[in-house]
């Protein structure tokens, strides 16, 4: 369930405020109401019975003290019969202890995050990643090592599946290699990871690769992203290789919807969203294909309660964020003689431009 009123993200908010601290777990409707400044106990008390069907919280039946003087909760393992705090008889006044209900917030209090893959889009130099590194050091206070990886220039070569192969080979090698160093570290071997446009693609090829089955990873944010829609991210859940997934779509991204025709694989999956209920998609009416890090944005999503923070730190059954939506159908991409047409072109293309691509490899390698 979404919540889209601006009063239901407050609490929401407030929910991960708790957990994060570890403070006020256990609380009433009216005290949580209360804290908050809240009239509406109906509507917080539907709220809470959502969390509680996620299984993100839980009701604790309990009872108070019926007189008006006193309405306090009863302490568990009360005889009610006399209240422990006025002294009143229940019997001889002729009444009963009232019903209370106490919500329990459940899971886990905080994610930590250990250590982090960025796996970058197309040609990317831009100043961002470091960054992308000061801020993760500085302003989320998390010791977290972040292994930026590199795959040279690409150009032309997108237009060839094998170079994809080639390019994701080195990525699984060298993620096998990372998470080798931060196992004898101490480290958890399940890396968070972050990829953008190219990126995403080189990524899914790693998972889908049998060669690399035995690495795993915690949460991964695509950004950008240029997967096909219908990847099967749930399968990769199910089996336990990955933890979750967050889809961050750029409403006005005018590049991810071409990758189709020219690059093979791919799709619009930072577009349209992945149909797999596995996945959080979640659509930003501002961004453009790479504004996910422009430093103002960037420093947004992972500040405390940002987007991407919360989704890295946060249980998963309390990251219901504004932006989040359901593909309900599954994605049909190009019919078979326009994509054979398309890929024709495209190795003629590649062909033409080879020896100018070697040439500028030589030059600015």
């Amino acid at each position: 369930m979404m919540f889209d009123q601006p009063r239901q993200r407050e609490w929401i908010e407030e929910v991960g405020r708790r957990l994060e601290l570890g403070n006020e777990l256990t609380f009433t409707s009216e005290e949580f109401a209360r804290s908050m400044n809240e009239g509406d106990i109906a509507g917080l008390e539907v709220f809470l019975a959502t969390l509680i069907a996620k299984g993100a919280v839980s009701e604790l039946p309990s009872y108070r003290c019926p007189m008006t003087a006193c309405r306090l909760p009863l302490p568990e393992g009360s005889t009610l019969l006399e209240c422990p705090y006025c002294h009143i008889d229940y019997r001889e006044q002729g009444v009963q202890p009232m019903p209370l209900t106490f919500y329990r917030l459940n899971g886990a209090l905080s994610r930590d995050l250990r250590w982090m893959i960025v796996v970058h889009g197309m040609n990317s130099r831009a100043p961002w990643q470091e960054t992308f590194s000061w801020e993760i050091a500085s302003r989320l206070k998390y010791s977290a090592p972040i292994l930026i990886y590199k795959y040279g220039w690409a150009t032309i070569d997108v237009l060839v599946a094998p170079y994809h192969r080639h390019l994701a080979r080195k990525l699984g090698y060298r993620i096998r290699e990372a998470t080798a160093q931060a196992r004898l570290a101490k480290r958890t071997d399940r890396p968070d990871v972050i990829a953008h446009s190219f990126g995403t693609r080189l990524f899914s090829l790693v998972l889908e690769d049998e060669n690399f089955a035995d690495l795993t990873f915690g949460r991964i944010i695509t950004a950008g992203s240029i997967i096909h829609p219908n990847f099967d991210w749930g399968r990769h859940v199910k089996t336990g290789r990955i933890e979750a997934v967050l889809n961050h779509v750029g409403a006005k991204d005018g590049s991810v919807p071409f990758a189709q025709y020219t690059i093979p694989g791919s799709g619009p999956g930072g577009k349209v969203g992945y149909t797999s209920e596995a996945v959080h998609n979640v659509r930003n009416p501002a961004f453009g294909h790479s504004d996910f890090f422009k430093p103002v944005n960037m420093k947004a999503l992972i500040a405390n309660g940002g987007l991407w923070h919360s989704f890295l730190t946060r249980p998963l059954d309390l990251f219901m964020p504004e932006g989040l939506f359901v593909v309900r159908k599954p994605w049909r991409g190009m019919r078979w003689p326009l994509k054979c047409t398309l890929r024709l072109v495209g190795m003629a293309l590649f062909l033409i431009a080879l020896p100018f691509s070697l040439a500028r490899r030589l030059l600015d390698p």
